[in-house]
């Protein structure tokens, strides 16, 4: 018996997994559910053929974890969909497309193999960045390559506080597309030359932006590799724990956002809000409170990119009914819907939070900045 038979054989077939998944949720025919996925496993552990459909249901996931939220008896839907992708990769049998991506990380440290030498091209002038500090700033990927208004907004936010942290000279990717699809061992390999290289510079905490190198670092590392001798932690738990010490003092901004939630930290949704709160950001909420995913992790958007746009509209079109504008914090979930928008001739407007929050405690000096 491998070790996911007996909690498939526990499904009751409620459904309520359908209900809540993003991709059953723009395709038709209930085809691609999260219920579909793990009732493959015994297919996949004996290496028998797929049909097209369960091939491709097994990589139409996101791994966000909203199957894993309703499931009445637990099943760990999410982990049983990472083992299959870890025994297709073992037999030769994952899309090329996310082979390629494993390796950009592992070769090149970054998803879409970026040129390391203009990972830090968002740094300007006016940041008060330190040679040596026991605290670290990790803009990850996205943030580093696309989104710098990111870092720069979390950095000016941390001096303004008192806070000169050093960067990571040899920032890597996190990892979270390996975990994703089951590269468990490569990533263990990963983890270990990362923590070990933070670890040698003295650092004990580090300070990430984007919510799965928070959650990859801080939670899976350590499962894969060892406790790391640092702290982890989000960018928004910091500037609340700021904004109730005092050392920021947000100012009003008067506008209504909805906020896209990132799936790695869902549980934690109450701090982005209780930062956008303290600015005086009325905030309506999409799906009536219900996460849905942007559609792009673990393989999707590469994979199936016309269904990951489409969920991502899913975003795009319940927040225009309701806000002016998306407040994320997610940088991922940014870059993806900022694609999808353009594939669709779509007007989005978003904003990450950190950018907001610097508007509203710094502002005419962020702007010029």
């Amino acid at each position: 018996m491998n070790k996911f038979e007996l909690e498939v054989s526990n499904c009751i077939d409620c459904k309520k997994c359908w209900d809540v998944c993003p991709v059953n949720k723009v395709t038709e025919g209930n085809i691609y559910t999260p219920q579909g996925k793990i009732e493959s496993l015994a297919k996949v552990v004996a290496g028998e053929e797929l049909t097209q459909e369960e091939y491709d249901n097994i990589y139409l996931s996101t791994r966000c974890g909203a199957c894993d939220d309703v499931c009445p008896v637990n099943i760990p839907i999410t982990d049983i969909i990472q083992y299959e992708r870890q025994l297709l990769a073992q037999q030769g049998r994952e899309p090329a497309k996310t082979t390629a991506i494993s390796n950009n990380i592992l070769e090149h440290n970054s998803p879409g193999a970026k040129d390391p030498e203009k990972r830090f091209d968002w740094i300007t002038d006016d940041l008060d960045i330190a040679e040596s500090s026991e605290i670290a700033y990790m803009a990850g990927c996205w943030v580093s390559y696309s989104q710098p208004d990111i870092a720069r907004a979390t950095i000016r936010l941390l001096n303004h506080a008192g806070i000169r942290p050093m960067i990571l000279k040899e920032e890597k990717c996190c990892g979270l597309f390996l975990l994703d699809n089951g590269h468990l061992e490569d990533l263990a390999e990963h983890a270990r030359k990362f923590v070990d290289y933070i670890e040698s510079l003295g650092v004990k905490k580090v300070i990430a932006s984007c919510p799965g190198c928070y959650m990859v670092l801080g939670k899976q590392y350590p499962k894969l590799y060892r406790e790391p001798g640092f702290d982890v932690e989000l960018s928004m738990s910091v500037f609340k724990d700021m904004i109730a010490d005092g050392r920021l003092k947000p100012k009003k901004l008067d506008i209504t956002v909805s906020v896209r939630d990132a799936c790695p930290v869902r549980d934690t949704k109450d701090v982005p809000r209780s930062v956008l709160e303290s600015m005086g950001v009325n905030i309506n909420e999409l799906f009536d409170g219900e996460q849905v995913c942007c559609g792009g992790p673990a393989g999707l958007k590469p994979n199936y990119p016309e269904i990951a746009d489409n969920i991502a509209m899913l975003t795009v079109q319940d927040y225009k009914d309701k806000a002016e504008m998306l407040a994320s914090y997610c940088p991922f979930c940014v870059h993806h819907m900022e694609g999808a928008c353009k594939s669709k001739e779509e007007e989005m407007k978003i904003k990450d939070v950190s950018v907001l929050l610097a508007e509203s405690v710094l502002g005419d000096d962020f702007i010029r900045g």
